[in-house]
């Protein structure tokens, strides 16, 4: 059995479910002029390559997002979901899937805040090269968000999201996942 890595299990029917959520809350919260947060409390690396790597190992994306990406006839909402992703692949093909950071950064207006936490050293290095760009909506910490999230609620805004997504990794709690740099357009 492998031992738990969300690159693994990256893009897959849970994933679309989870990110099709987050979309549909930060849509929500968008609806008011008041800024907001997103806290991540185990944050990733935020955007997963599908084709090599661990996504490529199982290719569980192939049950989850694969299986929208063509499709005709979805809901409006679903539809909505599919062309985010769409956007972070821009020649066309599914390549690219983005983590729950991802998904947040793409969504907020330029009042809204990104907190994002990751323990494990690799994807927090991964997390902060993706997320360079937006250092001034996006802040990442290489430490336990569960830790940090009593300090940062309620937050100034009065108003936040948080995701909560730890590793299954029960030994370490740490886990590595995919490399991408796609966040920083």
């Amino acid at each position: 059995m492998l031992s738990y890595r969300h690159a693994f299990h990256a893009g897959n029917h849970a994933d679309v479910l989870k990110h099709f959520v987050q979309m549909q809350l930060l849509q929500y919260l968008a609806q008011k002029d008041k800024p907001f947060w997103v806290i991540d409390t185990h944050a990733g690396a935020g955007c997963y390559e599908l084709l090599s790597g661990y996504a490529a190992k199982n290719a569980e994306y192939e049950s989850g997002i694969a299986r929208l990406w063509d499709a005709q006839g979805l809901p409006p909402a679903l539809a909505e979901y599919v062309a985010l992703v769409k956007r972070l692949n821009p020649e066309g093909g599914l390549k690219l899937y983005p983590g729950s950071p991802l998904v947040s950064q793409m969504l907020l207006r330029e009042q809204d805040r990104l907190r994002l936490f990751e323990l494990h050293p690799s994807d927090y290095e991964i997390l902060t090269e993706n997320f360079i760009a937006h250092d001034k909506q996006v802040m990442v910490q290489k430490s336990d968000g569960f830790a940090a999230l009593k300090a940062l609620l309620p937050p100034p805004p009065r108003r936040a999201l948080v995701l909560i997504d730890p590793p299954y990794d029960r030994e370490t709690g740490l886990q590595t996942r995919g490399r991408c740099l796609a966040g920083r357009a």
